[in-house]
């Protein structure tokens, strides 16, 4: 590996979104080499995880977006720090951090199985570079694939308008908080903010019905251009 920055990721994957906010945050400057399409079988092999984003920088290889976080606010401290140094703050930042990760990746997840137009976009890009005969298999093969990961974790076996009301929910809740300094934690960005930000930003690209239902937050719409 090089001494330059590289973030290996799938374009329309929100963990590989945070990670590239974060760098943007540092003010590091950084390569991306997309594995889209048929260069996804590449990705087992970047890591042992077999999973991206996977980041190489300063000689080392780091895979798992919050890990990243934690090593670039270690290794660059005298940059805007992604984690607050108050004890209390950090905590609340990486509760959010974790909800954002652990929870709401699956209603975005969700939006994409079942929104036909965010289907459409994701299926566009796993078929990129593939043959004709292997797109057309890719839809069914994805949707299934994205329906069981859902289903493992719980949100899938919900009823659809139970998952549509609960995610409202959430986006009043952030909606009150932003409304208390702009920013989830404190008065300035954190990881927490690019977190939520990035899991929702990925609805908004995909999804036109959510995406709309979230711009309609006139506070998380305002946030959201700020991430």
């Amino acid at each position: 590996m090089s001494n330059s920055v590289v973030l290996h990721q799938w374009e329309i994957s929100p963990f590989c979104q945070k990670v590239a906010r974060m760098l943007k945050f540092k003010g590091i400057e950084y390569e991306t080499i997309n594995y889209n399409g048929v260069l996804g079988a590449k990705v087992p092999k970047l890591s042992k995880v077999g999973k991206v984003p996977v980041l190489d920088i300063n000689g080392l290889r780091l895979q798992d977006s919050t890990r990243i976080a934690r090593y670039l606010d270690e290794a660059f401290p005298d940059r805007p720090l992604l984690y607050p140094t108050d004890p209390i703050q950090k905590a609340y930042v990486e509760l959010w951090e974790d909800w954002a990760d652990e929870l709401l990746y699956f209603y975005e997840v969700y939006f994409r199985v079942s929104d036909p137009d965010a289907l459409d976009e994701a299926v566009r890009i796993s078929s990129e570079g593939r043959p004709a005969y292997e797109r057309v298999m890719m839809k069914p093969l994805l949707k299934a694939g994205l329906q069981h990961q859902i289903n493992m974790q719980g949100t899938g076996r919900m009823a659809k308008a139970d998952i549509e009301a609960e995610f409202r929910r959430h986006l009043d809740r952030i909606e009150l908080v932003l409304g208390q300094a702009g920013w989830l934690v404190g008065d300035s960005k954190t990881i927490a903010d690019i977190a939520v930000g990035s899991q929702l930003a990925e609805v908004i690209r995909t999804s036109r019905v959510f995406g709309a239902e979230i711009l309609s937050r006139p506070r998380i719409a305002q946030w959201i251009e700020q991430i």
